[in-house]
């Protein structure tokens, strides 16, 4: 940037420089002596300084200068109230002055019998403050949300942070990093997890580099967590915080930095700053938001036309793109750029640095932070089995390490709290209608209030406008000028939501939300009733109480979604026996598998309901079968047409689909292949059959003839180290799980079995 500066470009800098040192005020500068102009000037009570500055490196525009200064330095002292002030002239060349232009200067110096000096732009740098101190200390101290992260879940591993401007266009690092030397700004925005301090840390080493390569003439960076400036009102107090942070002792240097224009500021975290007060309606929020920015603001508003500025933080902490600019004191012409999840081709890029030699499970999230979390400590295997852990028990896991992370940037509240509180706003999220919201401000102040028992104070609403896995509807039908959020990943919301219906189903008392008629009919899928029973035996609830509790429930008349959920979790736990019999009536459910070992589905009669999808493969008698009444199936998997043993059990119901003959066990036993290879069809069939689903061990044999089921180890065997499947642990018994990179592979497959070679 600063090779191709031209002469008044440069004049502009060094000026703002040598006026931040002399003259904050900007009320001197450039003055004429003699006909002539010279570049500045500074009258202090003790002291005179004059300066010249220069591209050139030539010994005659040195001498030239060198006079100049010497005419006006000899001129000022003779004045009789300068007599006592010391005087000081300088000729600052853009790069390092030659041999001959000190020699020269040196000259006029002795002539003048007063100081005059050759120094470079950087010499003058190192005056207004010392880069390099800072950076040292910058350096030690921690960056953003990073600080936060667990130890074992920060990885050395480096995986290049990609930005997408507003027209899909993408940026490197190393782009944003030119643009923000060349004086841009960019408002840089993503969700919880993306990495975005992360990505500034990546534009702080890439200036950090940049500035030491140059020999200090591009502008260094000054990286402030804004979450330590909360309640400043100027600039000066802030970057007087942040020094404090770092440990750098000349706060006033960098103020003079910053007046100069002679750093770039990265400013991480605008959703960290706590607001002052709140006045309860979301109307007023905006105006909190804008008061609690109002340090920040000046910063950016206040700092030359020509500094370059990245600010960064959760887009969601805004109702709109509108009001974050204007908050923020940002112009129209600002770059904004978003980071989103992974790519396929990052994911697979960060696993291999990570040293990860094993296939992505279709479940994996693309997010860096969730990824990163659920390899930390393991996070991804049992370690007696070294076999990955199933998709509720990580997402558990998963979930529990975000809350401790959120709960880390706020003083008095508890991780568990943090749980408990997005829990609650993922359940309050299905009355809207969707699993994954929208939730407004009145949604977010209930859950607050009814996991706490009180209202939100200051840090209270500071976490409802920053809960994890929350960002703005992006959505065409909806309000953009509301406080309204919606939970970013779907597997998240249903993590949440199967701890909060844990909670429920382990103290089924009438002040909890789950225990009122549920406003929605879609029950949960089967990672939330995954979640929800595994959170269950953790605290020994058994089956027994489960269904105590659903019986409870449909002795109210509620044949809920909930009452539903609470029977798909008491048939997760296995019980061995079930007595009672139970009425679901006009839920919606993705997905239903029932079996032989499945005691309580067997026990419930579906009125008036809609399944999406419901695969009988595995079922080996009638008796197994749930009732269903008046309901509409989507899609019979696992047969052609109503078996007739189980015709009893639909009565009056309507079928969208069937599965065709060749992808039934019964048509893929009918194909010329060998029995191995038949085998693994009905296995690739009964895990890709519905993304990110697993089945059971024992699962995979039902439906087959007894005589090549002894086959069924050895053909599981081949298909994991064949790279089709994974086993993974969950509870009592083995789960088989698809792989995310092998899932259209298997679909063709089983459009075309007969092309299908395999040997186990």
């Amino acid at each position: 940037m600063y090779e191709d500066e031209t002469g008044p470009q440069f004049e502009k800098r060094a000026l703002a420089a040598a006026k931040a040192i002399h003259n904050p005020l900007g009320t001197q500068g450039p003055v004429m002596h003699r006909g002539r102009e010279i570049d500045a000037a500074f009258e202090m009570d003790d002291a005179i300084h004059v300066y010249e500055f220069t591209v050139r490196r030539d010994k005659a525009k040195a001498i030239q200068d060198a006079s100049k200064i010497r005419e006006l330095l000899i001129d000022l002292h003779r004045k009789p109230e300068n007599a006592y002030k010391s005087v000081t002239g300088w000729v600052v060349t853009r790069d390092e002055p030659t041999a001959e232009q000190r020699g020269a200067v040196r000259k006029e110096a002795e002539i003048a019998k007063f100081p005059i000096h050759a120094i470079s732009m950087a010499t003058l740098s190192r005056r207004l403050c010392d880069s390099e101190s800072y950076i040292q200390c910058r350096d030690r101290a921690p960056f953003g949300s990073i600080a936060y992260v667990t130890n074992s879940s920060r990885s050395s591993v480096n995986v290049e942070t990609i930005f997408s401007d507003i027209d899909g266009k993408e940026e490197s690092v190393k782009g944003i990093t030119k643009s923000l030397s060349g004086g841009n700004r960019h408002l840089i925005i993503g969700d919880f997890g993306v990495g975005k301090s992360h990505a500034l840390r990546q534009i702080y080493m890439e200036m950090r580099k940049a500035h030491f390569k140059s020999d200090k003439l591009t502008p260094f960076p000054v990286h402030v967590n804004l979450r330590d400036c909360a309640g400043l009102k100027t600039p000066a107090e802030i970057l007087r915080r942040h020094s404090e942070e770092v440990g750098f002792s000349n706060d006033r240097a960098l103020t003079s930095a910053w007046r100069a224009g002679a750093c770039v500021l990265l400013l991480d975290g605008f959703d960290e700053i706590v607001p002052t007060r709140w006045m309860g309606s979301a109307a007023d929020v905006k105006q909190v938001r804008f008061q609690a920015l109002s340090g920040i603001r000046r910063l950016i508003e206040e700092a030359p036309e020509e500094t370059g500025i990245a600010v960064c933080g959760r887009a969601h902490f805004f109702s709109s793109a509108q009001e974050m600019i204007s908050v923020l004191g940002l112009s129209e012409e600002c770059s904004l750029q978003t980071i989103h999840d992974f790519t396929n081709e990052q994911v697979v890029n960060y696993l291999k640095k990570s040293g990860i030699n094993w296939s992505v499970p279709e479940w994996l999230p693309t997010r860096p932070l969730l990824i990163g979390y659920l390899l930390a400590d393991g996070a991804m295997y049992d370690v007696e089995s070294d076999s990955l852990v199933d998709q509720a028990a990580a997402w558990r896991n998963l979930f529990g390490m975000i809350c401790k992370r959120e709960a880390k940037m706020f003083s008095a509240v508890r991780p568990e709290k943090i749980k408990q509180l997005v829990s609650r706003v993922a359940t309050l999220a299905r009355s809207t209608g969707d699993e994954t919201g929208p939730v407004d401000m009145k949604i977010l102040s209930q859950a607050f209030r009814e996991v706490n028992g009180v209202e939100a104070d200051e840090e209270g609403i500071q976490l409802l406008l920053r809960l994890p896995g929350l960002a703005n509807p992006s959505a065409a039908n909806l309000d953009l000028n509301k406080e309204q959020r919606v939970f970013v990943d779907k597997d998240l919301a249903d993590t949440a939501y199967g701890e909060d219906l844990a909670s429920y189903l382990a103290q089924p008392h009438e002040g909890h939300t789950l225990a009122q008629n549920a406003s929605w009919v879609v029950s949960s899928s089967e990672l939330g009733v995954g979640v929800a029973a595994q959170s269950l035996e953790l605290r020994d609830v058994s089956a027994g109480t489960v269904l105590a509790a659903a019986k409870r429930r449909q002795d109210k008349h509620q044949y809920d979604a909930v009452l539903t959920d609470a029977l798909r979790v008491a048939d997760y736990l296995a019980p061995e026996k079930v007595r009672q019999s139970f009425i679901v009536e006009g839920v919606m459910i993705e997905s239903l598998t029932p079996s032989d070992s499945n005691t309580v589905l067997s026990k419930i009669n579906f009125h008036d309901s809609v399944i999406h999808r419901l695969d009988i493969s595995s079922l080996e008698s009638e008796e197994a079968c749930p009732v269903f009444r008046s309901c509409l199936i989507g899609l019979l998997d696992g047969a052609a047409g109503v078996p007739v043993a189980l015709a009893e059990k639909f009565i009056d119901c309507e079928f969208e689909s069937f599965s065709s003959l060749s992808q039934t066990t019964v048509g893929i036993m009918q194909l010329k292949l060998s029995d191995d290879a038949k085998i693994a069809l009905t296995v690739l069939k009964k895990i890709y059959s519905q993304r990110g689903s697993g089945r059971k061990e024992s699962g995979l044999s039902r439906g087959l003839d007894p005589a090549i089921r002894g086959r069924v180890p050895a053909v599981l065997t081949a298909l994991q180290s064949q790279g089709w499947i994974h086993r993974i642990v969950s509870g009592r018994e083995p789960i088989y799980v698809g792989v995310k990179e092998k899932r259209a592979y298997a679909l063709r497959i089983l459009e075309e079995p007969n092309r299908f070679n395999f040997e186990a």
